[in-house]
């Protein structure tokens, strides 16, 4: 009888285990929105306990990213993923509270030296959790990072994407071309013809305030985009970029000479979103090899 009674505790504490386990607070499939300057998108993130961790993905702007790092202690949640563009790799860091249904936080990215933030606000999503969340653990036998080379929304090759006003920060070095660290607003406005963009920068820098202007064309039959720029210290660069792509433009700009120097830029736009792109600039002085000369990233200003 003792032996019956014993193995009944047994088995109720078995099953104890297992419901606990089915239950775990966060594991399953978590839906909601992200909130940036980009504006307003659906997210999912998953979760999958495996031991005494959890494994997930969320959703990011090519698809559902690995999570890593993925620490619960108490209410407060905290994961990492890595993207890969062609700028390089970066590292966004999660932090969220968890209470009960809800799943609320934000990300953090550092961009070329500065932080930008993004809300998150999940809840459970129901009876999908077991199979979401195995979902989520990504198979054991790729050794190599993915790389979310899922479609993301693509932006059409034309003018009217850079017309508006944009925000942006530029984080680099100094050069003969003008200051490596500056922030201001660029405003395009269609010519009276309508075949390019005239362009007024109105910024700050170290230095103080300055002024540039910008003229940019685009020619539909080869998606070749011309750049025209004064800048403030009078220097004059004219390039060439090809927009075959919709998600990059890719630069061909004719060597300047400055003070002296021979300088010759290489640049590269990529086109994020509607209302976002980044830029990349290389320069090489003198003939000597190219260089990181600094990034951008570009917002638009909500009109």
């Amino acid at each position: 009888m003792r032996r019956i009674v014993l193995g009944a505790f047994l088995l109720i504490q078995l099953f104890a285990t297992i419901g606990l386990a089915q239950q775990d607070r966060l594991q399953g499939r978590w839906e909601g929105t992200v909130q940036s300057l980009q504006g307003e998108r659906q997210a999912v993130a998953t979760f999958k306990k495996e031991g005494d961790s959890y494994t997930g993905t969320i959703t990011g702007m090519r698809g559902d990213m690995p999570l890593k790092e993925i620490k619960l202690e108490g209410d407060k949640l905290t994961a990492q993923a890595e993207v890969e563009t062609p700028q390089g790799n970066f590292l966004i860091k999660y932090s969220f509270v968890l209470e009960g249904e809800a799943l609320k936080g934000k990300g953090e990215v550092d961009f070329g030296g500065q932080t930008f933030s993004f809300d998150i606000n999940l809840k459970r999503a129901g009876e999908q959790t077991a199979q979401a969340a195995a979902a989520a653990s990504p198979p054991r036998q790729q050794s190599q990072r993915p790389r979310g080379d899922v479609p993301q929304p693509q932006q059409k090759q034309s003018l009217d994407y850079f017309a508006g006003q944009w925000n942006f920060k530029w984080l680099g070095r100094d050069s003969a071309l003008g200051p490596g660290s500056r922030e201001g607003i660029v405003t395009f406005a269609k010519s009276a013809d309508g075949k390019s963009l005239e362009g007024q920068v109105v910024g700050k820098s170290d230095e103080g305030s300055y002024q540039e202007k910008i003229i940019i064309s685009f020619d539909e039959a080869t998606k070749t985009v011309t750049f025209y720029e004064r800048r403030s210290n009078g220097v004059e660069i004219r390039s060439k970029g090809d927009w075959s792509s919709p998600l990059s433009i890719r630069f061909t700009i004719d060597p300047v000479k400055v003070k002296g120097q021979n300088i010759q830029l290489r640049r590269t736009i990529s086109v994020v979103s509607a209302h976002s792109f980044t830029v990349v600039e290389e320069i090489s002085e003198d003939g000597s090899a190219f260089v990181r000369l600094g990034n951008a990233l570009f917002s638009k200003v909500n009109q």
